[in-house]
């Protein structure tokens, strides 16, 4: 090999797989594909192995590509590293990927971000909305926040505390149509359920053998969406503790059987991938989440 290969080649190479194509990498990136495709030629013609197998709708990596990745990757990575080691003194600063919970966003981070914002002006938060699971390279995230048990894995985490359940409704439903006296009573009532997970619909109470089944009001596919009907006399649901904690301390919603709801409180965790670990901006936002979440 006569010459280095080039981190800009390389970046376009991760760039592409991550993307799943010429096109799309190129519109993330604002530069045209024509300029991502000589620097993978670039990069098979120096290591005079091919890359990608390349389609009219799709890319191929072959198994040489795989192995060039991984170690393209790495370099990427330890490059990203020693310029944040070389600015030891700097403020933390540039873009940071946060892929989020629709409900954590708005009730957690969105009441706290003007005081991140203030502390650390030079980072750029990116935030995407996601109640699912994502890949974190597949989504361009640094770092994830999930709640509930985790897969397992090769990414790192960080405890950021736990949520508990609560069982809730509007007083003007109860109101409307009877404050139930014993968990069995909510059975004449009806519940705003979740269309995933399902499990979230299952009511079980302390000292009770099987489930009380409410009937169905209404389904929604947003945890949201689920707190704007109930808060609209919809019906009656369960939630994680942050979420309806303001509508509660306000009265637009009261709590059902306090402290006897048999379900486990979710995790909140933040996940990374190691090739994030030694960014500083990255540190100094896990550190604030986990001051905010109590973890």
């Amino acid at each position: 090999m006569h010459e280095l290969l080039r981190m800009g080649d390389l970046a376009a190479l991760v760039g592409i797989v991550d993307d799943g194509g010429f096109a799309e990498s190129a519109r993330r990136k604002g530069v045209s594909a024509s300029t991502l495709s000589r620097s993978v030629t670039r990069l098979e013609e120096q290591l005079q192995v091919t890359l990608l197998r390349r389609t009219t709708r799709s890319i191929e990596i072959t198994p040489e590509g795989a192995a060039v990745l991984v170690e393209a990757r790495e370099i990427l990575d330890r490059s990203e590293t020693l310029q944040d080691i070389a600015t030891i003194g700097q403020k933390p600063a540039g873009l940071l990927r946060v892929n989020a919970p629709v409900p954590y966003v708005l009730h957690v981070l969105a009441p706290h971000l003007p005081q991140f914002r203030l502390a650390y002006p030079d980072i750029q938060l990116s935030i995407d909305m996601t109640d699912s699971l994502v890949d974190l390279i597949g989504s361009h995230a640094d770092v994830a926040i999930r709640l509930g048990r985790l897969p397992d894995s090769q990414m790192l985490y960080r405890p950021l505390g736990r949520t508990a359940w609560k069982l809730v409704a509007s007083p003007s439903y109860l109101d409307l149509h009877g404050w139930p006296e014993t968990p069995a009573d909510l059975e004449q009532l009806e519940q705003v359920r979740f269309a995933i997970p399902e499990h979230i619909n299952t009511l079980r109470f302390m000292n009770y053998d099987s489930p009380v089944y409410v009937p169905a009001a209404l389904t929604a596919g947003n945890g949201e969406a689920v707190r704007q009907l109930v808060l609209n006399g919809l019906g009656i649901a369960r939630f994680s503790d942050f979420m309806i904690a303001e509508d509660l301390s306000a009265g637009r919603l009261v709590e059902l059987f306090p402290n006897q709801l048999d379900a486990d409180p979710l995790d909140i965790s933040a996940l990374y991938l190691t090739r994030a670990s030694g960014l500083r901006r990255l540190s100094v936002f896990l550190d604030w989440l986990g001051s905010i979440s109590g973890g």
